[in-house]
């Protein structure tokens, strides 16, 4: 399975406001230039993907001078599932093959494309954007500040 660029910078927005603990505050939304820039989206098409998210419920936005975006709902309540379907539709690798074939070496492995599309779909579906936040989290602690440094 590719994942298209629109649910990866999709799913990087979200991750983004998940680590921004911007769950339903509008007080404090995160403007679409800081998350282009952190995300590494273009603008443009940073605004398009947040209005389909927002038009699914899943952002909320604010307008005016301090306005921008926020999670609606937890990362607890959001999979990446849900996301990759909102932004691509089905997406297995066997969707587009049909099952009408009678020759064995079709059928085989149209059967494979479906157990691995299972496999992908259940992997996606079970996981949150918590999951991830918590992942990246980890990461951070993770990272020795002495990695970081360059040596001239």
């Amino acid at each position: 399975m590719k994942v298209s660029t629109r649910s990866e910078y999709a799913a990087k927005a979200v991750l983004f406001l998940a680590l921004q603990g911007a769950v339903n505050d509008a007080a404090h939304p995160a403007q679409i230039p800081s998350i282009a820039h952190y995300c590494n989206i273009p603008v443009k098409y940073l605004e398009q993907i947040l209005v389909v998210l927002r038009n699914h419920q899943i952002l909320g936005s604010r307008r005016g001078v301090a306005g921008g975006y926020y999670l609606l709902r937890s990362p607890e309540d959001i999979t990446v599932g849900e996301l990759v379907t909102l932004m691509d539709g089905n997406t297995g690798i066997g969707s587009g093959l049909g099952s009408s074939s009678v020759d064995p070496l079709s059928k085989v492995l149209h059967s494979l494309w479906q157990e691995v599309d299972v496999a992908i779909v259940s992997t996606l579906e079970r996981t949150t954007f918590a999951d991830l936040r918590d992942q990246v989290a980890k990461l951070q602690a993770e990272t020795n500040p002495s990695d970081l440094m360059f040596y001239i």
